[in-house]
C-alpha cells in the first residue's frame, strides 16, 4: 500500500492488518517500484497523487510485467481521472474519503477473482436496502414487491449488486450476461440497463445504475443510509 500522506497510510494500514491482511506500507515511488523487483504483493493499493512519478505511469509499469491487481485511491472524483486510471490498467478506483470496511470488501473481492475462487464464493442471495436478489430462484424483490426481469436483465443486475458501489467494466458485464461466445455488445448492454433502470424506478428509495462512459456501470443507493450489500 502506497500513499505519501503518512498519517492516512499508518491508520489505514493498521486497520487492514486488524482485518487480517499483511500490509507493506510505503510512502514513496521508489519503494513501490522496488517491490516489483523483489517480493511481488498480491494486490497493489496506490494513491494517485504520489510525488515523483504519476501513479498511472506506475500502473502501466506494473502491467508490463505482471497481472497483479491494482486499486487506485484518490480524492479526485472527476470522471476523466477515473477513466484515466482504468485506462492505465487499474482494476478498481476508490475515491476518498472511504471507509476501511469498504476497502476491505473490495480487496477481498479482487483477491477472490485473482485467485480463481469466484465459483466458491458467489453469494446466493444479496440484499441492498429494499432490494433483494435471489440467485437460486432468479427472483428480485423491491420493497417486498416482485420485480419482473428477463433472465439477462437479472444476470446484469446481479453482477452490479455483487459489486455494489464499484464500477464493473463493460467487457466483464458482456461476458457475464451473454457468455464468452455470446452476442452481446455495448449498444445492447445500454438498452438492457435502460430497461433495468425503468423497472427499479418504482421504488421510493433511489437505487441508481450509473454509467461511466467508456468504462462500465455501477449500482448505488443514493441519499439513503444503508448497510453494504450482505451476501448470504
Amino acid at each position: 500500500m502506497a500513499d505519501d500522506d503518512v498519517d492516512f497510510l499508518d491508520v489505514t494500514a493498521y486497520a487492514l492488518r486488524r482485518a487480517g491482511f499483511e500490509v507493506n506500507a510505503v510512502s514513496n515511488v521508489t519503494d513501490v517500484l522496488g517491490s516489483l523487483r523483489t517480493e511481488l504483493p498480491d494486490i497493489f493499493v496506490l494513491d494517485v497523487n504520489m510525488p515523483q512519478l504519476a501513479v498511472t505511469q506506475i500502473c502501466q509499469t506494473i502491467r508490463k510485467s505482471s497481472t497483479t491487481p491494482v486499486i487506485l485511491m484518490s480524492g479526485n472524483r472527476a470522471e476523466t481521472e477515473i477513466i484515466k486510471g482504468f485506462a492505465a490498467g487499474a482494476d478498481d478506483y476508490v475515491t476518498k474519503p472511504f471507509s476501511v470496511q469498504q476497502l476491505v470488501m473490495r480487496l477481498r473481492a479482487i483477491h477472490r477473482r485473482a485467485s480463481g475462487r469466484m465459483v466458491d464464493v458467489t453469494p446466493r442471495h444479496i440484499t441492498i436496502g429494499p432490494l433483494a436478489i435471489d440467485l437460486d430462484s432468479f427472483q428480485v424483490t423491491l420493497e417486498e414487491r416482485a420485480i419482473r426481469l428477463t433472465r439477462l436483465e437479472f444476470r446484469l443486475l446481479y453482477c452490479l449488486a455483487a459489486n455494489i458501489g464499484r464500477v464493473v467494466t463493460t467487457s466483464r458485464l458482456i461476458d457475464f450476461g451473454w457468455g464468452l461466445d455470446g452476442e452481446g455488445d455495448v449498444s445492447l448492454l445500454k438498452t438492457h440497463f435502460s430497461h433495468i433502470r425503468r423497472k427499479l424506478s418504482v421504488s421510493q428509495h433511489p437505487i441508481v445504475v450509473r454509467a461511466l462512459p467508456g468504462v462500465g456501470y455501477s449500482l448505488h443507493m443514493d441519499s439513503v443510509t444503508t448497510a453494504a450489500a450482505t451476501p448470504s
